[in-house]
């Protein structure tokens, strides 16, 4: 439930929502997503091929290595990008060693078994990473991995993306955000900035 929420974001913006489990954090992303239309209000977006949600647990379809990262666009699309493009972006994402590990991109496997959670993660970014979309959501898409991965990823979405909304517990988030939508239950939202809420949190 969100009452009375109004807010805007710019390019450059990037907002940390926060708060208790039950206080609707994910609800505000399946709002924008599409995926609630329950109540009343407005949400206006770019375009939605421009937009990207990563969820906490990505789907990995079957296929090839290749097509996970591609996902859910086609390898064959014509803005693919190189073999070598593709091994970058796995370098990129801390995945340098897994095109290697599991036999090449044109391996086929049951990524959702043989891949852990945290690679599953980091494959999802990468799908961001390649697509570098205006505005990305992501609903805790960190929570498997640790504090020092989840940071580079970060800083490969700051370079690629220049706008996102994120979902997530770790006090380490707050450094990748310029805002922050704190929860006070009962459907009421406060906006800070990230300055003012890390100011709060430490007196």
């Amino acid at each position: 439930m969100c009452r009375g929420l109004s807010l805007a974001l710019s390019p450059g913006d990037r907002l940390l929502i926060v708060g208790p489990s039950g206080s609707g954090k994910s609800s505000i992303m399946r709002a924008i997503a599409g995926l609630w239309d329950a109540g009343a209000g407005a949400i206006h977006t770019p375009p939605a091929d421009s937009l990207f949600f990563l969820p906490q647990k990505p789907y990995m379809p079957l296929g090839t290595l290749r097509q996970q990262l591609y996902f859910p666009d086609d390898p064959g699309s014509p803005n693919g990008q190189t073999d070598g493009e593709l091994l970058a972006l796995l370098r990129t994402s801390c995945l340098p060693d897994l095109a290697a590990r599991v036999g090449g991109l044109d391996a086929e496997s049951d990524w959702a078994y043989i891949l852990s959670l945290g690679e599953q993660q980091r494959v999802a970014f990468l799908r961001l990473l390649r697509r570098r979309p205006a505005v990305a959501f992501l609903d805790e898409s960190t929570s498997g991995v640790d504090a020092a991965t989840e940071a580079k990823l970060y800083e490969a979405l700051k370079a690629a993306c220049q706008c996102f909304v994120s979902v997530g517990h770790r006090k380490e988030l707050l450094a990748h955000h310029t805002h922050v939508l704190q929860s006070q239950g009962e459907g009421e939202w406060v906006l800070h900035t990230a300055a003012e809420y890390a100011a709060m949190n430490h007196s």
